[in-house]
This record gives structure tokens, sequence and C-alpha cells, in this order.
């Protein structure tokens, strides 16, 4: 009867936590002062560890998380129910892989540009909650075929990556409103991208392209193409019908 009283009585002891040490930064003042229940963002730095993390485990309804320098996602951060997005700051962060984010049913944003990511683990295409998801400038060579589990997703960035293929899979993403792969070494685009009904912006500058698919100046809603540093082959082609559907083409003459 004493333990199930102590098992009862633990949660009630852990809200009432008392801090032990001072705080370790500004940071973790403004923390350890909000309202657990208001708290809608936490930046998550290289410093996190030393911080009196545990405490914070309490902050459920998280919205945002913001990342600052970091070398890994921490395991927690799957705790927060309410999670729409993970973004990393301006700050080039060192993350190379990460931990299974499918529990995270809200999930919608996840931007982690300028990191060290070499491959997309295949927990990332459970996250079907996602709409926008931004890989620039990492070190990412593959994308696999399971992108198309991501149904929610309007947004797909992966400038400067040295990726070379995308997969035809893309075009079942029905939702995709803009793709983004400026900078990186893509050759090739699927004439496919043409069924997408809510397509409305591509960025190809500064690819590997030497055609630019025609068909997919079928897309009903295309209103602009960004292909700067490209000598397409058929750029006059591209160029003429994009003038009579009203799609305005940033190309170099």
């Amino acid at each position: 009867m004493k333990s199930l009283i102590i098992i009862l009585l633990l949660p009630l002891f852990y809200s009432c936590q008392k801090y032990n040490s001072a705080p370790l930064d500004f940071y973790e003042k403004k923390l350890r002062e909000s309202s657990i229940e208001d708290t809608k963002g936490v930046v998550i730095d290289d410093l996190w560890k030393e911080r009196d993390s545990l405490s914070y485990l309490r902050l459920k309804n998280v919205k945002f998380i913001y990342l600052k320098s970091v070398k890994y996602l921490p395991r927690w951060i799957t705790k927060f129910d309410s999670l729409s997005i993970i973004s990393n700051t301006v700050d080039k962060s060192h993350i190379k892989s990460f931990e299974d984010l499918s529990s995270l049913k809200a999930l919608k944003t996840l931007n982690l540009s300028q990191s060290d990511i070499d491959i997309i683990p295949e927990s990332l295409y459970k996250v079907t909650s996602l709409e926008y998801l931004k890989l620039d400038e990492n070190n990412i060579k593959l994308i696999s075929n399971k992108i198309s589990n991501l149904k929610s997703l309007k947004s797909l960035s992966l400038s400067s990556n040295p990726i070379t293929v995308l997969p035809s899979s893309i075009c079942q993403l029905k939702n995709l409103n803009s793709l983004i792969v400026e900078n990186s070494s893509v050759e090739d685009l699927s004439k496919c991208l043409g069924t997408l009904q809510y397509l409305d912006w591509i960025n190809v500058s500064g690819t590997q392209l030497k055609e630019f698919p025609i068909e997919i100046l079928n897309a009903p809603k295309l209103k602009t193409i960004h292909a700067r540093g490209l000598k397409l082959k058929n750029y006059k082609e591209v160029k003429a019908i994009c003038e009579k559907r009203n799609i305005t083409f940033y190309c170099d003459e």
C-alpha cells in the first residue's frame, strides 16, 4: 500500500521540483520563469545538456523548436505532441542524422538546412503530416522513392546538395506547390511533374539540367520557373511556351 501511495505521489513531486543550482544563463533563467502551459517555443543549442533539461520535459504545449549550432536532435523532443516546427536558425548545425520523428503527428515543418546530413533516414518518410521539408546545403545524394508517402507535402527544398536524380515518385505528391533544387547536381526532371495540380514554382537554377521537359509546362497552376545559369537545348521553345501561358521564366539570355 505504501509503495502504491509513493507511485501516485511521484508526479506531484516531479511537478513541484525545485532547482538545485543557479540558472546556467539568461535563456535558462527565462525558461524557469515561464509558465509551463504558455511556453510555445524552445531554442536548443550546444549548451542544452548543461542545463536542467529534465525540468523542461513538462513543456507539453511546445509548438516550435529552433536549433542553434547543434550536433544532434535530442530524443526527448518526440515527447512534445503539439510540436509543429523544427527549424535550424542561421547558425550552421552539424547534424548528421536524427531520431525517428514519426510519433510527432502535428509536425508540419522540418528545416535541417546547413547541416551535415548524408542520408535521409527511412523514418522521415513516415512523418505524413509534413508540409514543408527544407534540407538545403547538406551532403544528400539520394532521395528514396518512399518520399511519395509524404502526401501532405507542399514544399520540397533540396538546394546545394549533390543529388543527381529525383525519383519519379515525387509526382505522387499531389499537394506539392514548390520544388527547389537550386545549385544541386540534378541532371533531369520527371515529365510527370506536369500532372501536379498545385505546382506553381520550380527553381532549377545552377543545376546540371541540359533540357527542360516541355511536359512540365502543362502543370495548370505553374507560374514561375527559375533557370538561371543553364544552357538549355530547348531554351527557345520553353521560353515561347512560357510567354504563351503567362509563366514567368527567369533565365540567362
